[in-house]
């Protein structure tokens, strides 16, 4: 080992100066101050070697601390002591020492611990602040030499404890803690003296000053502390105490791996620790502070793994650590301590920028300097140029060469402990402002003139972040550090701020603002809000809102992160810096599994502290990660939150409440400070009102209570208000609240208390005025109805709303409306908006009850008191006299007050004794009259006022009349002293008829009339009149008689005046309830739509788990079924799970569109309940009642055509009226279908696809009736739906011939995924454009351009046969007749099925059998036929794929709901081909597409009971294959479709042809004739009346069959077999026949790389490159676009996306990490990150079109830059992703990864299928290649283990070991169907190798036994001479060409010459 380590570093010697040997015999010290300094470096050289040649462990224990004591007097002898082999000696002699040790307490052994001890002071002395010696240490001795040494030191008890303690000593240079663990180790059963020896060691724990010998000191604790329980204690309490000691302890222990392996010891412990176990006590605490430090996403994702007990249950101790762990908020960052500094040389820079520059960085100080201390220095050869410095009072300081002093910023001061972002922002040329400022968080601070600095220096520019000089103590950390060449505006500080520490980008992105969090945005927008308009729209701002640029990537001098930095930045570290790469809970929660994590772990809660530590969890997590936030949007989460915590509402605890609440902005501390900083949030859980009314009481009045402090208690209200919740509706919904039987009846006045506060916010028309008084006036009014209305506490009941106490709410909101009303400037703005006197009779009715009087006359005083012209309006609307009508049989003591305050000369606060109204006295005395007419049978008793009223009214009016000379002034009107008259004559009246009259009443009445009569005011003829009453004595008898008393009652005028008035009001009511009733209604079905929405977005939250989940245990088992997506033909072969297809067609947007509040103007909107479904600014234009099939099922809904999109919602209909309902509603028998029921669904499913995705349409027959097409999309789906009627369809057939046409859609091309004919993706087919496409078919496939598969596709296709109707799914023959051998001879005919014949014909048995059933039926007079059965139906199609869902329900629906008999069920092959072919009694089935394509058809792989079979006894299972097949279903297929290729059945097809679609398909000869009514044409359903005899004969057709339409005439032509016939006609080698042949091109491309070909791009327009175009990595091309390509950097400091167009970069997205992409087809690009995660995007074309539409083909389809905009994120992966392969073809994403997996992803849904594992990552498995053959779906995925190759659905099909030839690139050769499958491999050694796989070698009677099979192998030196190639980094396959790119960047072209 000596050896070995000297020879790295011998130059280190050989500098070293050779001096004379001195002989030094003493222990003295050489006096450097006499000039000894070279004579101390030749002892130190002699001291060394005297050391190398020492036995002895005494002699080298004096010499050891002889040289230490040297290099502490003579520092300067540390460089002899390098280049002497001083480190290597010490580990040396460590190594020796070993073999020295004796027993314990021997003098030997004392003397190898003394020794052990020197050699570590030594080393400490060496190493101690000096950089080089620790730079040369590290990089060529090694801290895993030094573990090597004392290795065995440690393994001998005897030493262990001192040896640790050395290196403990070492790790802290403080060898007082050599004894530490010695120490302590004798103090373990005394607790206190052990802490009290502990604490004895505390000083010298200062600081980790060697992370790299702790490192060290942590491997040798790990590997005994399990058993060592001594050990353990005391490491844990050493642990303890670093942990929260200081921050740079805490991350180096952070750094050191710690976490997982105390994680790991903590778990083993949770089972066994008690609730008073020390030792878990402690470790917790120390995994709290870890963890909060930040931790691994593995870390993370063990810790979330444990909260989840086995049976579902949470884990409290794991959740309190979990809930600490949420607290981290640590960005990556550099920790400096004392004398270092990150330095940054420029070589561009030589001066100050010309304009001025800006310095920004994130600053935390865990202490303040001892003296000051530079954060940021600029220099230009000698002496610092600027300097930016903080002292130790934290006050910044500023100093530059051009101003010759040190300027304090006293209002700059930094705090420790807290990140702050620090801003320079120096000027240049700027006199009328202060040329330098300074910003603390955004805030500018301090300004000042400054000089700006310029030098004529040549120098390159050097930058320090940090002091390399300083000489105090000091710790901080720098998250990161830009310097710009411009100067930024005063208010683009506050932005950077807002981007928090964690952003570490550079400022490129156009969406920066998504990376601000909620509570970031918020104070942006209250800073924006506040600057009004002084804020320029040009402003630095105001550009990065809007998406503009701010900072170029070139004005960026230097960005410091602790990442990998960019090339140009030099970045040097100086003195103690400690990279920290941290992370904390939050974004690794993100990486596993985001807010779907979160909101699933809400949902597990079970008890009140569960759920509001899973609050706290959440709100942490979302708080300070934009991701998530983004993440919880896309998901509709905080509508799911809502959902959650409803069903669990009485889990909710104070500390719940405040938490979520203060997550949503709200500061219970300082109440001043809250505000709502999360709208969406806020709306989907603090306004849902229902969820908070099943809480208790006291949260009830905490959630309420919760407006006062936004909307009174925040100094931000104002802000709140305007911003937040002007546009929420929460007035409305608020009276919904009080309509609603939610909250119980003693928690409604803190519901109004709330309204109130509400509504004085923004009180306005349509916030608040409006809604309150039109609930008022219906409610009142509609009193005796409000048990016919519904309740939302259920949203299918309607019995518990508006129940009894309705009265009660509306007469609370009445009296906080007139509270409100007494606010001047509130009352001001309801007039305003309002006619108030004529509202006042409004809400007042005609049968009021006394409390709503009282505060309707409160109401209308306050009116007539603002107002003059109030009285004329009431007078105006006949009010006086409807008072008069109303307020008689209500007056009580509160109405009379009320009634008394309107008086003029009412006492109280008026101005002047003036005010009131005059006409109301007229109301009192007609009140007055009333109540005296009682007694005269004038009045009904309920219509008149009591006896205690009238001595009311008379005892205030007399006193009014003796106050108040205003009150007098009243009777000069003679009509009002007429009612005081008819009231004396009322007396006078009762007086003279009964003789009894109250005396009170009538002495009071009397003395006011005298009152009144002898004031001066009166008349003098009504005074004589009245004096006449009171004293008859002294006039006449039958005075009274003749005075007139009609006054007293309502002339017939104003009787059928105020019955007018009266009926315009209840008019009036009554549009107002209706309006009220029909917004409740509406408001009543957005609730329920919105559960209904909720629902689903659980559902899709759930239907994330997969087999991956980090909580697999309590994942739902996923059922498979058969994938509607399409391949090559329409082969469905794709397998999704059952809850994905359920749940997932529901889209989750990426960006979060909030829900349109409800309209304020009720209209009637019949599509109201499918706009939410809309996309956003979609509109509709049309609609249809549909139905969809899918198989024999079918599913009612609508069909919308949208603007922009195109929907399909299932389970809503239209009625007659137009109006949307649900399905289940809709009529019975709106479609007539027999054979399945019409599904009803509760749920509904919606499904959406953009105009531009529409590739195409044909009309489709359904049961012969032509009401139905097919719609062809773009993403491989297809959608076949049936009108009602043939018009219908024939109005949407013209609306989609119109898309079509108008956005011109390209042509796909010829490649192999081209599934679908020309005219099918252009416009409906017609009968000519079919005969065309049938035409070019024909000719393709007998050229062999078209194989006998696809062949038979087309024509089922075109004959109306498609695979989403069973009752039309496409025919393929039998081709084969041997199921018996266990080898095929396909060279034999009478292996073959006969194909000139039907089925039913093949034998003379069957043949005669057919006839003679024709015969018969001739004989009878009946429409003959030959078969009772048909070769395809619904049945015989479930029959064959039973196995599979959804065949296997519609087979149950076929069967009435249960299994056939298990003998009928479809289990053997050779048994269901000879009951087709031989049985007599047997059927006539031909084959499905499945026979050729689909293995998983053959596997009962959902392990269904099929029963026991009857004559075998075995249970049914797997479908039996033939011998040859030998047991494998894919060696089935794959066999099967070679034989439908080969030569006999490609000769012998067109006779089979003839039969199915051609001139055969009824002939009497062939016996090919079915029964009638399975051939189109034969019955027209439309003629039969008879409802029976139409059922029946639906019937018929639909389960029986139906023969495909007719497409030929004429005998089939033949095809050509001549040559090869795998190859079309016009080619004539090709590389599965050829391979040999292959060689390379002389020349390579003419494009050369400087790096490595990654990808090679073909481009057919791109002629500068001849088509093809090879790239770097890094870099890939978009299809068929020369000029635009993505870019993004291959380091860690790279993580965002570039988008280029003309080399000109148009957008960049940050923080994304990309490593490697790939595009699906020219609008999809799919990429890998570093994050773990697949990103889909979309790309928005440049071309501006038409909405909904993409431009012109070909290339000027782009001619501006296009844009990439995130559709998916896909998690699954728990490491990097590697490498992407993508096929549009098949719908399909394969991402591989580090964690040694790839993944299967489906590209529409953007959701997981399947894992492919190579290994795990310990075993270096990373997958690393991966490609997809576009032919087969077969994957290809290759790791340095192995190369695997999977079906589409992840089915293993075989697997190469690559230890030993590593592959480094992949390529499948595509064919429509190629008879030999090849797969290339490049390899390290630049040779590439053709592949092919079979199970030919599997042994007779065994499982199939798959194979590669090697074809060739092409060496790199084929074709090429003295050229070094490299490996092969790039292979495609073009045509029957390869193209090979290289290692060097040369690019070759392999052919085969012709």
């Amino acid at each position: 080992m000596f050896r070995s380590l000297l020879a790295s570093w011998q130059s280190y010697e050989d500098l070293a100066p050779t001096l004379p040997a001195i002989n030094v015999t003493g222990g003295g010290v050489p006096d450097p101050g006499n000039g000894g300094e070279r004579v101390a470096k030749q002892t130190m050289r002699d001291m060394v070697e005297e050391l190398k040649v020492t036995e002895t462990v005494v002699a080298k224990t004096i010499l050891l601390q002889r040289i230490a004591t040297l290099i502490r007097e003579v520092p300067e002898t540390t460089d002899a002591f390098r280049s002497s082999d001083g480190f290597l000696l010490l580990v040396h002699v460590l190594s020796t020492l070993s073999t020295r040790i004796g027993r314990r307490g021997s003098q030997s052994t004392h003397d190898v611990v003394a020794c052990i001890k020197s050699v570590f002071v030594l080393a400490s002395e060496a190493l101690k602040g000096h950089a080089a010696n620790l730079e040369f240490f590290e990089e060529f001795i090694g801290y895993s030499s030094l573990s090597d040494a004392v290795d065995l030191l440690v393994c001998n008890a005897v030493t262990a404890d001192v040896t640790l303690g050395c290196l403990l000593a070492l790790s802290f240079g403080d060898f007082f803690l050599v004894e530490f663990f010695s120490s302590l180790r004798t103090k373990l059963s005394e607790t206190e003296a052990m802490h009290i020896q502990f604490l004895e060691f505390v000083p010298g724990l200062a600081s980790i000053s060697l992370p790299g010998a702790f490192s060290i000191l942590w491997r040798f604790i790990l590997r005994t502390m399990s058993t060592d329980r001594a050990l353990r204690l005391i490491v844990y309490r050493l642990l303890e105490h670093l942990t929260h000691s200081t921050h740079r302890n805490l991350a180096v222990l952070s750094m050191q791996n710690i976490l997982p392996h105390l994680f790991k010891s903590w778990k083993a412990n949770m089972s066994s620790a008690g609730a008073n176990d020390e030792e878990h006590r402690i470790l917790a605490k120390i995994l709290r502070h870890l963890f909060e430090m930040g931790a691994s996403t593995q870390d993370s994702r063990d810790l979330l793994q444990c909260i989840v007990k086995q049976d579902g249950t949470l884990d409290a101790d794991t959740f309190e650590l979990l809930r600490s762990s949420a607290k981290s908020r640590w960005p990556q960052h550099f920790s400096l301590g004392g004398c270092s500094a990150l330095a940054i040389s420029s070589t561009d820079t030589k001066t100050f920028p010309a304009h001025g520059f800006t310095f920004m960085a994130w600053i935390w100080l865990e202490r303040m300097p001892s003296e000051p201390h530079k954060f940021f220095s600029i220099s230009f050869g000698s002496g610092d140029a600027l300097t930016l410095s903080v002292g130790s009072n934290g006050v910044l300081a500023l100093r530059s060469r051009a101003v010759q002093k040190v300027e304090v910023l006293p209002k700059s001061k930094l705090t420790t402990s807290r990140w702050t972002h620090v801003t320079l922002v120096h000027h240049n040329h700027r006199s009328t402002h202060p040329s330098v400022c300074l910003f603390l968080d955004g805030v500018l601070s301090d300004s000042l003139q400054w000089a700006y600095p310029k030098f004529d220096e040549a120098s390159p520019a050097n930058f320090m972040i940090g002091d390399d000089v300083a000489t105090g103590e000091s710790s901080w950390c720098v998250a990161s550090a830009y310097l710009l060449s411009v100067a930024l505006d005063d208010d683009f500080p506050r932005f950077v701020h807002h981007l928090g520490p964690r952003y570490s980008e550079s400022f490129q992105d156009q969406t920066l603002i998504r990376f601000l969090t909620y509570e970031a945005s918020t104070s942006l927008n209250m800073h924006i809000t506040a600057q009004g308009a002084s804020l320029a729209e040009n402003s630095q701002l105001k550009k990065a809102i809007r998406g503009d640029l701010v900072i170029s990537d070139s004005s960026i001098i230097f960005r410091v992160v602790p990442q990998p930095h960019d090339t140009k930045d030099q970045i040097v570290i100086r003195g103690d810096v400690l990279t920290v790469c941290c992370q904390p809970l939050d974004l690794a929660v993100w990486r596993i599994g985001g807010a779907a994590l979160l909101l699933r772990l809400v949902a597990l809660a079970q008890t009140p502290h569960e759920l509001s530590r899973a609050l706290s969890i959440f709100s942490d997590c979302l708080r300070n990660s934009w991701q998530n936030s983004d993440d919880m949007e896309r998901l509709h989460g905080y509508d799911v939150l809502a959902s959650t915590l409803r069903a669990r509402s009485h889990l909710i605890n104070m500390t719940s409440f405040e938490t979520l609440f203060e997550f949503l902005g709200l500061n219970f501390r300082s109440p001043d400070l809250s505000t709502v900083v999360n709208t969406i949030a806020y709306r989907a859980v603090a306004l849902d009102f229902e969820l908070w009314s099943k809480t208790s009481i006291d949260i009830q009045r905490a959630h309420l209570e919760h407006f006062a402090f936004l909307l009174r208690a925040s100094r931000y209200r104002k802000f709140t208000i305007k911003m937040r919740l002007s546009k929420l509706g929460i007035v409305r919904k608020l009276l919904f609240v009080i309509q609603s039987a939610w909250y119980p009846q003693e928690s409604i006045a803190l519901v109004v208390n709330t309204l109130v506060l509400v509504a004085q916010s923004s009180f306005t028309a349509e916030e608040a005025i409006k809604p309150i008084v039109s609930y008022i006036a219906a409610t009142l009014a509609e009193e005796s109805r409000s048990s016919s209305s519904s309740s939302p506490r259920s949203t299918t009941s309607r019995g518990d709303l508006l129940r009894s106490s309705t009265r009660d709410k509306a007469e609370q909101v009445l009296e906080a409306l007139v509270s409100m009303m007494r606010i001047p400037s509130l009352h001001s703005k309801l007039a305003g908006t309002l006619p108030m006197p004529r509202i006042c009779l409004l809400l007042l009715g005609s049968h009021p009850s006394a409390r709503t009087a009282c505060q309707v006359l409160g109401m209308l005083g306050l009116s007539l008191k603002a107002s003059l012209s109030s009285g004329k309006d009431l007078e105006l609307a006949n009010g006086w006299g409807i008072l008069k009508t109303v307020l008689p049989g209500v007056w009580d003591r509160s109405v009379h007050d009320a009634a008394l305050d309107i008086l003029p000369g009412r006492p109280g606060d008026r101005s002047s004794d003036d005010s009131g109204s005059p006409q109301m006295l007229s109301v009192f005395l007609f009140v007055l009259y009333q109540g005296l007419s009682i007694g005269d049978n004038l009045t009904q008793l309920d219509e008149a006022p009591s006896k205690d009223a009238i001595i009311w009214i008379l005892d205030d009016l007399t006193k009014l009349h003796e106050s108040s000379s205003s009150f007098r002034r009243v009777f000069r009107s003679q009509s009002t002293a007429q009612l005081l008259l008819d009231g004396l004559i009322t007396i006078s009246t009762i007086k003279q008829h009964t003789g009894v009259l109250d005396a009170k009443i009538s002495a009071k009445l009397t003395h006011f009339g005298l009152l009144v009569a002898m004031g001066k005011h009166i008349s003098s003829s009504q005074k004589q009149q009245i004096l006449e009453i009171i004293r008859p004595d002294a006039h006449s008898k039958g005075g009274p008689d003749r005075v007139d008393a009609s006054g007293s009652r309502l002339s017939l005028a104003q009787a059928d005046t105020i019955r007018k008035a009266s009926v315009h009001l209840e008019e009036w009511r009554k549009m107002i309830i209706v309006s009220e009733r029909k917004r409740f209604r509406q408001t009543i079905l957005d609730l329920q739509e919105k559960r209904r929405r909720i629902t689903s977005f659980e559902e899709y939250v759930s239907a994330l788990t997969t087999e991956r989940d980090i909580w697999l245990h309590i994942a739902r088992k996923r059922v498979w079924k058969l994938d509607e997506t399409e391949g090559p033909h329409r082969v469905r072969t794709k397998m999704e799970s059952l809850m994905e297809s359920q749940n997932l067609l529901l889209r989750i947007p990426w960006l979060f569109h909030p829900a349109k509040t409800l309209a304020e103007e009720i209209t009637e909107d019949k599509l109201r309940r499918v706009r939410y479904q809309l996309e956003p600014g979609d509109v509709i234009e049309a609609v249809s009642t549909v139905c969809r099939i899918a198989g024999v099922d079918s599913f009612l809904g609508m069909l919308i055509f949208g603007r922009t999109h195109l929907y399909m919602l299932e389970g809503l209909v239209e009625n007659s009226e137009g109006e949307v309902i649900d399905a289940g509603n809709a009529p019975e028998g709106l479609f007539l279908i027999s054979g399945s029921a019409v599904d009803i669904r509760n749920s509904q499913r919606a499904q959406r696809w953009p105009l531009e995705q529409v590739s195409g349409f044909s009309d489709r027959m359904f049961l012969f009736q032509d009401v139905g097409f097919e719609i062809f999309f773009k993403d491989s789906r297809t959608l076949l739906v049936i009108f009602l009627d043939g018009p219908r369809r024939l109005a949407a057939s013209q609306r989609l011939s119109s898309i079509a046409l108008k956005m011109r859609t390209s042509n796909p091309g010829s490649s192999p995924a081209s599934i679908i004919p020309r005219s099918l993706l252009r416009s409906r087919s017609s009968t000519i454009t079919v005969e065309k496409e049938l035409q070019m078919a024909q000719r393709q496939w007998q050229n062999r351009e078209l194989s006998n598969f696809g062949y038979l596709s087309i024509l089922n296709q075109l004959s109306g046969r498609t695979p989403n109707d069973a009752t039309q799914y496409p025919v393929f023959p039998w081709v084969l007749d041997d199921y018996v051998s266990e080898v095929l001879d396909l060279s034999s005919p009478n292996v073959f099925r006969d194909l000139t014949k039907p089925m039913g014909a093949l034998t003379a048995e069957r043949r005669e059998a057919a006839e003679t059933r024709y015969a018969n039926l001739v004989s009878v007079g009946e429409e003959p036929f030959h078969y009772g059965t048909h070769f395809s139906s619904s049945m015989i199609v479930c029959h064959f794929n039973i196995r599979m869902q959804p065949f296997t329900s519609m087979f149950k629906t076929l069967q009435g709901g249960d299994w056939d008999l298990p003998d009928r069920l479809f289990t053997d092959i050779k048994r269901t081909y000879s009951s087709a072919s031989r049985d007599i009694r047997g059927d006539v089935r031909e084959l499905i597409p499945e026979f050729f394509t689909c293995p998983e058809f053959l596997e009962n792989s959902s392990n269904l009971d099929f029963g026991i079979s009857q004559t075998t006894g075995e249970r049914i299972h797997n479908v039996k294959l033939p011998a040859w097949a030998k047991g494998d279903p894919l060696l089935f297929i794959v066999t099967h479709r070679r034989i439908l290729e080969s030569h006999y059945v490609s000769e012998n097809l067109p006779a089979w042809i003839d039969l199915i679609w051609g001139c055969k398909q009824r002939d009497v000869g062939s016996v090919n004739v079915f029964h009638p009514l399975s051939y189109e044409g034969a019955i027209d359903l439309d003629k039969i009346t008879d409802d029976l005899e139409r059922q029946a004969t639906v019937g018929i057709i639909h389960n029986f069959g139906q023969t495909p339409k007719k497409l030929f005439t004429s005998p089939h032509p033949p095809r050509n077999l001549e040559g090869l016939l795998s190859l079309p006609v016009t080619i004539a080698r090709g590389v599965p026949e050829d391979a040999l042949a292959l060689v390379r091109d002389p020349k390579p491309f003419k494009v050369v790389l400087d790096s490595a070909v990654s990808n090679i791009s073909i481009n057919l327009f791109d002629e500068k490159y001849g088509g093809m175009r090879p790239l770097p990595r890094g870099v890939i091309g978009f299809p068929s676009v020369g000029h635009e390509q993505i870019e993004w950097y291959q380091n860690a400091s790279g993580r965002s996306l570039r988008l280029v167009s003309h080399e000109i970069v148009t957008q960049v997205i940050e923080q994304v990490a990309p490593t490697c992409a790939a595009f699906a087809d020219q609008d999809t690009l799919v990429t890998g990150s570093g994050d773990n995660a697949v990103r889909v995007w979309r790309v928005n074309q440049g071309q501006v079109a038409p909405s909904g539409f993409v431009g012109a083909p070909g290339r000027s389809r782009r001619h501006a830059s296009s844009t990439l905009s995130m559709t998916h994120l896909l998690r699954g992966h728990t490491h990097c992703v590697t490498c992407i392969a993508t096929s549009r073809t098949w719908s399909v994403i394969v991402s591989g990864s580090e964690d040694g997996s790839a993944i299967v992803w489906d590209l529409n849904r953007g959701s997981y299928r399947h894992s492919i594992w190579h290994g795990s990552e310990s075993q270096r498995a990373e997958v690393y290649l991966s490609a997809i053959n576009e032919s087969t779906g077969y994957i290809a995925t290759c790791s340095v283990l192995h190369l695997m190759l999977h079906t589409i659905n992840a089915r293993p099909i075989v697997r190469l070991d690559t230890v030993r030839a590593l592959i480094t690139s992949l390529a499948f050769h595509e064919r429509e169907y190629s008879h030999l499958d090849i797969l290339a491999t490049g390899h390290d050694d630049g040779s590439i190798t053709l592949w092919t796989w079979n199970a030919d070698g599997t042994p007779a009677g065994m499982q199939a036994q798959w194979e590669f099979v090697e074809v060739r192998r092409m060496n790199s030196g084929e074709g090429v001479s003295d050229i070094s190639l490299g490996s092969v980094t790039a292979l495609k396959f073009i045509g029957e060409c390869l193209c090979a790119g290289y290692a060097s960047g040369l690019t070759y072209m392999w052919t085969i010459p012709i």
